[in-house]
């Protein structure tokens, strides 16, 4: 290793406040020591990645105001420091350390929070995939509907709530009072990207989301028609399977067939 090369890492260690001896290396100024020297870097580091925590959790920080969100970011970044140059993916664990690390047991909705903020920018950044049309649809052979499977875009999104966080972050996201946070009984909700950039959301009713899993589960339409005689008879369920089918076509959820 060059010492140009361990200087650089003992730098980064101090950066990560993780042992080193590169304080003894630096020279001192009048005006500073060369502990404070090092800080400098130090505090501008640790506020950069507090800035991409905040640009990532922006509602969550709102909820939860300035001081108990700087805790917040406080516990999150000694947790997990930061081991990669994509500043992307560095807050993708903090659903998980509300969860299992923090005394926020009283108000769950915060955890849900972040993972509705965690799974918007998941869908944002997904990989662009084409998209499946109805026309498609309509081209498909008709030995092909025995086997067919389907394939979703990469931007695709499932959370399960159990409080009114999706209201709770809509008011945030609109600059209005919250609701009072409430438990209600357990709702899924489908975020996804369409083609004009932008993130769309909304609820799924029970039936939906029974076949919607088997489908991203890579279940077949035969499957998702058995599954869908626990909602609607014999003579109701071909025609409600093709009507979900189609949805997902003309909102841009789906980007292709298999059989």
């Amino acid at each position: 290793m060059s010492d140009l090369h361990d200087m650089q890492q003992r730098f980064m260690d101090y950066l990560l406040d993780e042992s080193t001896t590169i304080v003894d290396e630096i020279e001192s100024t009048p005006m500073r020591s060369a502990k404070g020297r090092l800080d400098i870097y130090a505090s501008a580091y640790r506020l950069r990645l507090k800035e991409a925590i905040t640009t990532d959790y922006d509602k969550l920080a709102l909820y939860l105001g300035d001081e108990r969100f700087e805790k917040l970011m406080d516990l999150y970044i000694d947790k997990f420091p930061s081991h990669t140059t994509n500043l992307r993916y560095f807050s993708t664990h903090l659903p998980e350390l509300i969860r299992d690390e923090t005394d926020y047991a009283h108000i769950a909705e915060v955890y849900e929070l972040a993972c509705i903020e965690r799974a918007f920018a998941d869908s944002f950044d997904a990989k662009d995939l084409q998209f499946a049309t109805i026309d498609d649809l309509a081209a498909l052979p008709e030995q092909a509907w025995g086997t067919l499977s389907f394939k979703f875009q990469k931007s695709v999104q499932i959370i399960w709530l159990e409080h009114n966080s999706f209201p709770i972050w809509k008011a945030l996201a609109e600059e209005h009072t919250p609701p009072k946070a409430n438990k209600s009984s357990a709702t899924a909700w489908i975020l996804w990207r369409k083609s004009d950039l932008i993130s769309h959301y909304r609820m799924l009713a029970p039936e939906e989301i029974a076949i919607l899993a088997l489908a991203m589960q890579g279940e077949n339409f035969a499957v998702m028609c058995e599954k869908l005689l626990e909602f609607y008879n014999e003579q109701e369920t071909p025609m409600k399977a093709i009507g979900f089918l189609q949805s997902w076509i003309t909102e841009e959820m789906l980007a292709g067939f298999e059989y």
